[in-house]
């Protein structure tokens, strides 16, 4: 198999997104694009991988964590993926790391970062049985650690290979029946505050905000509690809150207030990281307000006030009562 060319691939996924936003292409879509775009690099080096190394011992899946994994991928993003094999046979150990090392070194080549926690295949390939006692004991003892984890692998989702991980699905949704890890999950979620202060006014950071720590990162963290609450293998953002509402977990209000809020903020940040690529910087997930219209601003408040209200709401849902 002739070498894959990664050089373009960071051009080509500003391309595409900055094309599709002056279309006005709507947030979901433009993040599924450019999720697209990593999943068929990621598929091509696989098989460079597997033709450099010789055909798989056993079948495998390659699997795409955090924002790709729910297809929510913008301009700014690093590695985070994992690697399960059927078989924990000697043949198995060492090929697969060394698939992975291959496939994550190109990954780095085509521009995207390491992990800065290591949630990379390299440190994470495991067979399947493995990965099953992982998830369990992830839902069976929601420590601290344990919840760090199961946030970044409850958003798997198989980009490659061809080894069935149903069973995964399956103790991933157990986790809505679980409500210790419920009532943890809600936790976690409530720990991030939007950037409010008194009498719900924007509180700036030298005259910004950060969109995904102050929003975008709770209204996932919220969706993925109220997809497992209601035993959904949803996976994006929009379709946790739609399965949520339709199981009747989550209140219709709360499930349309928070999709509406999560694209305002996909678009805001998609916007801003464009505008930045545009100015020879690199992106990030910082909106100056002053860079803002008086329109942008209200509307950015009272999608902070909307995240807000519905961790109170979650807090009371999830309680200790449940």
């Amino acid at each position: 198999m002739e070498p894959v060319d990664v050089a373009g691939h960071a051009q080509q996924v500003a391309a595409t997104a900055e094309a599709m936003y002056a279309a006005g292409a709507p947030p979901v879509r433009i993040a599924h694009a450019i999720a697209g775009l990593t999943d068929g690099l990621t598929g091509k080096l696989l098989l460079l991988a597997e033709d450099e190394l010789g055909p798989p011992p056993c079948p495998y899946a390659w699997l795409a964590l955090g924002s790709e994994g729910r297809m929510e991928q913008v301009l700014l993003t690093d590695q985070d993926n994992a690697l399960a094999y059927a078989d924990d046979g000697a043949s198995a150990r060492s090929y697969f790391p060394a698939l992975a090392e291959h496939v994550v070194a190109g990954l780095l080549r085509a521009g995207i970062p390491a992990c800065p926690g290591g949630y990379m295949a390299t440190n994470w390939c495991r067979s399947l049985a493995d990965w099953k006692g992982t998830f369990q004991a992830w839902i069976a003892e929601p420590t601290p650690q344990a919840l760090v984890e199961a946030e970044v692998f409850l958003d798997f989702r198989p980009v490659g290979g061809d080894l069935p991980t149903g069973a995964l699905d399956q103790i991933m949704v157990s986790g809505g029946g679980r409500g210790l890890f419920l009532f943890h999950l809600a936790q976690v979620a409530r720990r991030f505050q939007p950037p409010l202060g008194s009498f719900g006014r924007i509180r700036a950071t030298d005259g910004a905000v950060d969109l995904k720590r102050g929003g975008l990162g709770v209204i996932v963290l919220l969706a993925r509690l109220y997809a497992l609450a209601a035993r959904s293998t949803a996976r994006s953002t929009p379709e946790r809150l739609a399965a949520a509402a339709k199981a009747g977990v989550l209140s219709r209000w709360g499930a349309d207030a928070l999709t509406d809020s999560w694209e305002f903020l996909m678009r805001l940040r998609l916007a801003e990281q464009l505008r930045r690529l545009g100015e020879g910087r690199a992106p990030d997930n910082v909106v100056v307000l002053d860079d803002l219209s008086p329109l942008e601003r209200r509307r950015l408040r009272d999608v902070f006030l909307t995240v807000r209200k519905m961790q109170d709401a979650t807090a009371l849902r999830f309680g200790p009562g449940l």
